[in-house]
């Protein structure tokens, strides 16, 4: 149960990240454009499906890892899963002592009940289940992983870019300073930029190297030296038949299916208990101390012969019964501790599914709000192509400088960044609604 809880947790501070990473996308009302040169997009009419392809990497012959590919890897290279098989070989193991457990207590005439060995069968089928929610959890966490690093390269190639043109405007404008038309001070400021952007750049390429270290250590893939990554996007809404809540309703059911069976089959096993009488204890006395006179007897003379030999078979038959009425009233404390306990978890398990419900619902409100702002910014992102088109007449016609172009091209890529990150988010939020067990640890 403590795991469910983690899982409420997690969907909580998941739409929390969700929505602080929309707010700044927005703030800035993309003042800038997309560069058409570098960048393409396609989409069907219905604007269900959008992909994001830059064309402006610097591949130096390395391969392409697609993210399929990084996922698999990372599958592959989990030892989690590889402790996760030996779990299931664990409860297989525990199924044959069970009934091994259970011959022996049939061969001695002793009740056997079915809820050890059911309860196992069922913790292996959950731990199979859990096994398969593992590896949707590693897709989602490289998938992160991976958009991280895209993220971080096209800003560090962009970064590089604005650099390039600070130089030439740092150049221009020594030039216009041998001319009385820029001062010193001028001058400086431009060079301190310059320095900071540097300075900038150093510390986002130190960065992205550990998050690429890392993702070797995740995927045993080299993305630093072999490997470059693919930065095109596949973008699909979220398409749900019927009504929203029977959509989450049946996500919920599967997630704790097993968790649900486990606590129906425990308050079977109590039922059981309490129709077998366990209480009865509570209406039995304990078995007094045998009496030494029972096994003594008076002789013809007068004096008294003490019976040790059946004295010792009257003690030993005292143990026993004391024995038996202890392991009753251990079992009756159990029981009722157990009884609470399931009581406990049910309650728990009910709250942990409402907590769930209501999260993945507003997730859902979330994901209706990121696909209405999608469409608002491919809109703005053709508008900008037309003004780059515009602006780029305007450069071959001697009408605007290169340089000042250039300028514009690299913030129109602000747009498209804004752009990516939303569909980033948007995939992952909606990947936390199909498939909500990736949110807990």
């Amino acid at each position: 149960m403590k795991q469910n809880i983690k899982n409420v947790i997690a969907i909580g501070v998941t739409l929390s990240v969700m929505n602080s990473s929309i707010v700044p996308v927005f703030a800035a009302e993309f003042t800038g454009s997309l560069n058409v040169l570098q960048q393409t997009q396609s989409y069907n009419n219905s604007g269900e499906n959008i992909s994001i392809g830059q064309d402006v990497q610097d591949t130096r012959n390395k391969k392409v890892l697609k993210l399929d590919d990084a996922i698999e890897a990372a599958i592959n290279n989990s030892d989690k899963l590889v402790l996760k098989s030996k779990e299931i070989k664990m409860y297989e193991d525990k199924m044959e002592l069970q009934e091994k457990n259970n011959d022996f207590y049939e061969a001695i005439n002793q009740k056997v009940y079915d809820y050890p060995y059911d309860k196992l069968e069922l913790q292996e089928k959950q731990t199979k289940q859990s096994e398969e929610f593992m590896k949707d959890k590693i897709t989602s966490d490289i998938t992160n992983k991976y958009n991280d690093i895209v993220l971080k390269e096209i800003d560090i190639d962009k970064s590089k870019r604005n650099l390039e043109l600070k130089n030439k405007d740092l150049n221009f404008m020594k030039g216009k300073l041998s001319l009385g038309m820029a001062t010193p001070n001028q001058l400086n400021d431009a060079q301190i930029e310059i320095k900071s952007l540097q300075d900038e750049i150093t510390a986002k390429e130190n960065s992205l190297s550990n998050n690429k270290d890392y993702f070797e250590v995740l995927t045993n893939l080299d993305v630093t030296n072999t490997y470059e990554l693919d930065r095109s996007i596949d973008y699909t809404k979220l398409k749900i038949d019927g009504s929203v809540d029977e959509y989450i309703d049946d996500k919920i059911d599967k997630y704790f299916k097993y968790d649900t069976e486990i606590l129906k089959l425990t308050k079977d096993y109590m039922k059981d208990l309490k129709d077998d009488g366990i209480k009865d204890i509570m209406d039995e006395e304990p078995e007094k101390m045998p009496d030494k006179s029972s096994c003594t007897t008076i002789n013809d003379d007068g004096s008294y012969t003490f019976d040790s030999g059946s004295y010792a078979l009257n003690l030993i038959d005292y143990q026993q019964k004391q024995q038996k009425y202890l392991t009753k009233l251990n079992s009756y404390e159990s029981y009722l501790d157990g009884k609470y306990s399931t009581n406990e978890a049910q309650v728990k398990l009910d709250d942990t599914k409402k907590n769930l419900k209501n999260g993945l619902k507003e997730s859902y409100s979330t994901l209706f709000d990121l696909e209405n702002k999608i469409d608002t910014l491919k809109e703005q992102v053709n508008s900008t192509n037309t003004k780059l088109r515009f602006a780029k007449a305007q450069v071959d016609m001697g009408l605007m400088l290169e340089n000042d172009y250039d300028k514009q091209v690299l913030a129109s890529e602000d747009l498209d960044n804004s752009l990516r990150k939303l569909v980033y988010t948007h995939n992952n939020l909606r990947d936390s609604i199909e498939k909500p067990w990736i949110l807990g640890n």
